[in-house]
């Protein structure tokens, strides 16, 4: 196998656009298939627990995807893989499906919901290594992983199960009161203590061009990933999932995209095997 082409972060900006819910159905796998082929993203991130999950992982071998995958851990919508899970309100409603909401906040988790947790996560990153994917970073449907004591058992179970990186907190762009500031600052905090930091900043394609025109070029001073959504418009083209406007022209405002890397540092190559 050809190995993938490797940029020197010493003297490159690392940039990674992160295509979330590959998994989700097959309408939103082959839109992040299309996404990757156009150079519009260099990462995604993997639902084991979705419909189209199956077909996502035939695709990721398919296309030479593997090593450009992370976990996107799934705590709401759909089912759990694990039974444990289903005996905890706080995560599962009456009809056993994930539930879990970011308000009222989530303050404390007692320990056989810490455990039930871990089993839920350890499963989906299970699932995935199964069928051959290694697995590059973990983030979360609705960025679940923030609720602090969520946090701590996606830390411990990173760690455990030696996944090497986990997604930021949002920390730019608009919006973004003091209070949540400061929040966010403590779980990028404890993210970095742990040494499951990849980048500096996380966001989506305006929080980007926010910092972009707040501070000028972050091309040489800055790492940071940009979050999209992939889906098919109603006209055809391939958008951000909320947007009409085609993905490309949107992309095209995020500084040297086509140089954009996996978070192991890779760069898809179209059509060539990572492995």
């Amino acid at each position: 196998m050809i190995p993938a082409a490797r940029v020197d972060e010493a003297s490159h900006p690392m940039l990674i656009i992160n295509s979330d819910d590959f998994g989700r159905s097959e309408s939103v796998n082959r839109a992040i298939l299309k996404s990757f082929d156009a150079g519009l993203c260099s990462s995604t991130t993997l639902m084991a627990t979705m419909p189209g999950f199956e077909e996502a992982c035939s695709l990721a071998h398919d296309h030479g995807l593997r090593e450009h995958i992370g976990l996107h851990i799934v705590l709401r919508d759909g089912s759990p893989l694990t039974d444990g899970l289903k005996k905890f309100p706080r995560f599962c409603d009456r009809d056993g499906r994930l539930a879990l909401e970011s308000s009222p906040p989530v303050f404390a988790l007692d320990v056989s919901e810490r455990r039930a947790l871990a089993e839920e996560i350890r499963a989906q990153i299970a699932r995935c290594r199964t069928n051959g994917i290694p697995l590059s970073h973990l983030d979360s449907h609705y960025h679940l992983h923030n609720l602090w004591p969520i946090l701590g058992v996606v830390i411990a179970v990173a760690l455990s199960e030696h996944v090497p990186y986990v997604r930021l907190a949002r920390n730019w762009g608009p919006g973004i009161t003091l209070r949540k500031r400061a929040y966010k600052a403590a779980v990028n905090r404890k993210l970095r203590r742990a040494g499951l930091s990849r980048t500096k900043y996380f966001g989506s394609i305006e929080d980007y061009i926010f910092r972009k025109e707040k501070r000028g070029s972050i091309e040489e001073r800055s790492s940071f990933e940009v979050m999209i959504h992939p889906v098919f418009h109603d006209k055809g083209f391939v958008v951000d999932a909320g947007e009409d406007e085609p993905l490309e022209n949107r992309i095209k405002a995020v500084d040297s995209f086509r140089e954009a890397v996996s978070f192991n540092g890779t760069k898809y190559l179209r059509g060539v095997s990572t492995v």
